[in-house]
């Protein structure tokens, strides 16, 4: 009976017990609740992976799809008053022979922008993604820097040979600041097929005269062909003697100002010689520092008076300073240089960014007179023309 009675007595049930039979319950019942719930649980996944998935494909495919866009950011900053590296010992960037020079202090700089991408090397749409985020990179259009049928390396040459340019331009226009006129003539360096001169005038021909006029640059050709009205008389050497044609400008598409559908260039009797050691920089935009340093070279005392100057802007031989591209990535070179006075072109007054490095002196410039008396101003503590009053006179 005893035994009767325990078989049918119900054990006390012990707190470890109580926790493994409610654990086994909540188990089984959660195990049963998200089999229930499986197929939507599942579908989350699936939706997850597939996303992710997709997100790791297009990460691929920009990675090594070429983009349409180069990308200008700020390049090397050049002392053209310091010196370069070579054969072991420092060589100074601009060396003048033919002429006393004097030794000058401080710095003037040469800004330039590093341009990443070609047609045959173009970016991938995923190494865009840094210039966007960066406000001192800017994406071009690579038809905008390399038209149709356009390479790398003819570019590179086209800029070497207006850096070549650039040099003589701003020894004349240092030279013609200092007094010393130099002798030059106009002299065509190709006629342009299909243009208004072809079988009229030839490569080498040296024009002396339009209307009578004579010319020696560009800028006085031009004004010459403004001032027409249908048909030019151009008096020419050729072959060492001298002639006269007569040419009919033509407009080379709607708007435009009438060509005679030349290349032409300056060719200067230079009497000093100037050579400027730069490997990798091209274009026409140093040209300004270039006279600069040229000039202070050439004069007695400090130009800079210790300062930090750095600038850019293309030149001719009579001192205009012309417009550059990629203003906002040499403006941040030049901030990062610690430039104390930054010049640019006044025709680039409407490309400067939205916000200007705080503490750094900016004039815009027009001339070399101008840049030079800014220089000079800056140096003796003088207040300089601010961007605010130039570029408003301006319309930039």
């Amino acid at each position: 009976m005893g035994s009767t009675g325990y078989s049918g007595a119900v054990p006390a049930e012990t707190p470890s017990h109580a926790a493994e039979r409610a654990g086994a319950r909540t188990g089984s019942l959660a195990f049963h609740d998200t089999d229930l719930r499986g197929p939507e649980g599942g579908r989350r996944g699936r939706a997850l992976f597939y996303a992710v998935a997709v997100a790791v494909i297009l990460v691929l495919l920009a990675s090594v799809i070429p983009s349409p866009y180069a990308i200008e950011r700020p390049g090397p900053v050049v002392d053209t008053l310091g010196t370069v590296e070579g054969g072991g010992k420092g060589t100074p960037l601009i060396t003048i022979s033919g002429e006393k020079t004097y030794p000058t202090s401080g710095t003037l700089n040469l800004l330039t922008v590093t341009l990443v991408g070609t047609p045959q090397k173009p970016n991938s749409w995923l190494s865009l993604v840094p210039a966007l985020l960066d406000p001192n990179q800017e994406l071009v259009p690579l038809e905008q820097i390399y038209p149709k049928g356009t390479t790398a390396e003819q570019r590179d040459e086209a800029n070497a040979a207006l850096m070549t340019s650039s040099q003589d331009l701003a020894t004349v226009a240092a030279l013609n600041a200092l007094g010393r006129k130099v002798p030059a003539e106009l002299v065509v360096g190709r006629v342009v097929d299909g243009g208004p001169s072809v079988g009229i005038l030839k490569d080498g021909d040296v024009i002396r005269s339009i209307d009578g006029r004579p010319v020696t640059s560009l800028t006085e050709l031009r004004d010459g062909l403004q001032r027409a009205d249908g048909a030019v008389e151009l008096a020419i050497d050729r072959g060492g003697k001298s002639q006269t044609v007569r040419v009919t400008p033509r407009a080379t598409d709607s708007g435009s100002s009438p060509q005679l559908g030349i290349l032409a260039g300056s060719r200067f009797d230079i009497p000093v010689k100037v050579r400027v050691e730069v490997e990798g920089i091209g274009g026409p935009s140093a040209g300004t520092i270039f006279a600069l340093a040229v000039y202070d070279k050439l004069t007695p005392g400090d130009l800079t008076g210790g300062l930090r100057v750095s600038g850019t802007g293309t030149i001719d031989e009579s001192g205009a300073v012309g417009a550059i591209g990629g203003l906002p990535q040499k403006l941040a070179g030049a901030e990062r240089a610690g430039t104390d006075l930054f010049f640019f072109p006044m025709a680039n007054c409407a490309d400067l960014p939205s916000s200007l490095p705080k503490g750094l002196r900016m004039v815009p410039v027009s001339t070399f007179a101008e840049a030079l008396e800014a220089v000079q101003d800056a140096a003796a503590g003088k207040p300089t023309p601010t961007v605010s009053e130039r570029c408003a006179g301006s319309g930039g």
